[in-house]
């Protein structure tokens, strides 16, 4: 009755699991979603993207856009140094808990012990560089650049502008020089992503507490 399997947050080991076992009962492993972006490649999620290639499963990115991070949008609205209007989306109009605005303007314009000042701003400018030789926003780079790397991206939409704004994705791809200077400025900035308020990348509320996963 089973066609297709999909699975969530599995990492490297699990996954060369769940397919051995799923094999036995000829049921193939379709997807594995996980938390992937520009700035969501640390903690087991490049590995985990590049052993789903080698067996043929299809990723799922969550968090594309790092919650808004890569949209421009905090970065923008409270930095001297801000990003160009026309480079920026509606997605930037998206609305976040007060905990989640906080932990996101601190990726943005950093100043504590483990983001270093400036934020994402550094990376935002290059994303800027490039969207605008693209004719491009921010957030068609970040959601091009996940579609480039093999992953089908799952970004947010509340509305009609908004779903044109993410399907602007499509249609082009980011040249390997693009993705490695992206890349490489991402490197730089010294952190990644791990999520902002309840919503994290490797854990989430559930009915008996919290549960927590690694990309292991």
């Amino acid at each position: 009755l089973v066609k297709n399997v999909g699975v969530c947050n599995y990492g490297p080991t699990l996954l060369r699991q769940c397919k051995d076992a799923l094999a036995k009962k000829g049921v193939p492993l379709a997807s594995n979603q996980i938390g992937y972006s520009l700035i969501g490649r640390h903690n087991g999620a490049q590995e985990t993207l590049d052993v789903c290639k080698e067996l043929d499963v299809q990723v799922l990115a969550f968090f594309p856009f790092a919650m808004g991070l890569l949209t421009g949008k905090y970065t923008s609205s409270c930095s001297s140094n801000a990003i160009s209007e026309d480079t920026l989306t509606s997605l930037t109009r998206s609305k976040k808990t007060k905990l989640e605005e906080n932990d996101l303007r601190r990726y943005a314009v950093g100043g504590g012990k483990t983001i270093p000042n400036g934020g994402v701003g550094p990376l935002l400018k290059v994303m800027e560089g490039v969207a605008q030789a693209r004719e491009k926003t921010i957030a068609q780079v970040a959601l091009n650049y996940i579609i480039c790397k093999g992953a089908i991206p799952i970004p947010g939409a509340r509305n009609k502008e908004q779903v044109l704004d993410n399907l602007g994705a499509t249609g082009w791809r980011l040249t390997e020089e693009e993705i490695t200077i992206l890349e490489q400025e991402a490197d730089k900035l010294g952190f990644g992503f791990e999520g902002a308020g309840f919503k994290r990348t490797s854990e989430k509320f559930v009915g008996y507490g919290v549960e927590k996963w690694r990309l292991d």
